[in-house]
């Protein structure tokens, strides 16, 4: 079974979404400089941690030259994030950088089309086709497209940083000793004993009711082995043959890399090769709590880029539900109708066969996300679905644009 994701539910947060905090302090001078930062912002608004001070990109570039593995953190369906992952590689492959592209968008299972991607063996069409793209990420391909083009364009080897999905979503839902011993048996070496990044994770717990797990120990596993099995994957590789004398560039969400929670603290406990880190944040009204509100007296990372946000035009409406297709079945099928979304007001439920936007037969997550495009904020769209056999028409509103 494929999952797809229409309102891609992020585990790991990012500007705005979080309230509350898990303690107040003084905030560090850093903070403070970015919480004053007032729109327009520029396009090079680049900070030292914990120093504060504004850096220009090629200083940037020259901060991080000699490391072995460079983390650059994101958010997935922000649009200046990607130019600017984009212009890091180019800075780096003008340094004279022997680059290899990690990436958490990627398993470790579609590294083979990773590899005919990069010399060049595979077209666009083909490429998306056989890693599925739209199944296994669900995120506009048009975001990833000048990263991927580049490496193909300088054979640049692609890193499938990601576990299997299943084995993810597997501990959500029963924990670690939920699965078989044969399946144990096949998970990476595992820390759960950080008292800080258990609390910083119980934050996220709290503000996304747990996702597909209904305990909070099992969401913190999970959590811990995404970032765990992609550690792994990167350590295995930096340890090869194969990474003699190249740089890592790790492109992988925010919330794997702030305060070296996720996937750089736990490589260098594998693999003490020396690393940067650079995240990135998009500028809202309301602060990111990862700066409001620090979980730990660690630095967030080596480098805060803060973003202009997404241009309003360029923003897609969601509904708040998460698909699977099934062999052989017309439509998608609903797994979970995210809590509080337009999905759930709409009267949406789990289990839902999804077969038709606006009388349009559907058959992939792509051909939704055109429609609610073309449907634009604040209107009404109408689903076809099969419920217990019977099919339904159901109108969503979706939400106006400044939600």
């Amino acid at each position: 079974m494929k999952r797809l994701t229409v309102f891609l539910l992020l585990v790991l947060p990012t500007w705005g979404l979080l309230s509350g905090c898990l303690r107040r302090a003084p905030l560090p001078a850093w903070a403070s400089t970015i919480l004053a930062l007032t729109i327009p912002i520029g396009p090079e608004e680049i900070y030292t941690i914990p120093e504060g001070k504004k850096i220009s990109f090629d200083q940037l570039i020259e901060q991080v030259d000699s490391s072995k593995v460079v983390f650059v953190g994101e958010a997935h369906d922000q649009i200046e994030h990607h130019h600017i992952e984009l212009r890091i590689l180019q800075g780096l492959l003008v340094k004279g950088k022997d680059l290899v592209v990690g990436m958490e968008m990627f398993s470790r299972s579609q590294q083979p089309v990773l590899d005919r991607w990069s010399q060049g063996g595979l077209t666009e069409r083909e490429f998306r086709k056989e890693t599925n793209w739209d199944t296994t990420w669900g995120i506009d391909y048009q975001l990833y497209k000048g990263i991927l083009d580049e490496a193909k364009a300088h054979h640049l080897k692609v890193l499938a940083l990601n576990i299997e999905r299943e084995w993810v979503s597997n501990v959500a839902r029963n924990g670690v000793t939920g699965l078989s011993p044969e399946d144990r048996s096949k998970l990476p070496e595992m820390d759960l004993t950080d008292k800080e990044h258990r609390a910083y994770i119980r934050r996220i717990y709290d503000s996304h009711r747990g996702g597909l797990s209904k305990d909070v120990e099992h969401f913190y596993e999970s959590q811990s082995l995404w970032d765990e099995g992609m550690a792994e994957t990167l350590s295995e590789f930096a340890k090869s043959s194969d990474s003699q004398g190249k740089t890592i560039l790790v492109i992988a969400g925010n919330g794997h890399l702030v305060f070296d929670f996720g996937i750089p603290k736990r490589f260098y406990r594998r693999t003490p090769f020396p690393f940067k880190t650079i995240v990135m944040k998009e500028w809202t009204k309301e602060p990111d709590m990862d700066i409001l509100s620090p979980p730990t007296s660690a630095p967030l990372a080596d480098f805060l880029w803060i973003t202009r946000p997404n241009p309003p035009e360029q923003k897609r409406p969601r509904i708040g539900i998460i698909l699977t297709e099934k062999e052989q079945a017309q439509g998608l099928w609903i797994e979970r109708v995210v809590p509080g979304s337009p999905a759930e007001k709409g009267g949406l439920l789990p289990g839902d066969q999804l077969i038709a936007v606006e009388g349009t037969e559907i058959s992939d997550v792509t051909e939704i996300h055109d429609a609610l495009s073309r449907k634009g904020w604040g209107k009404d769209i109408s689903l076809t679905i099969v419920r217990q056999g019977e099919k339904k028409e159901v109108s969503v509103t979706l939400p106006p644009l400044k939600d």
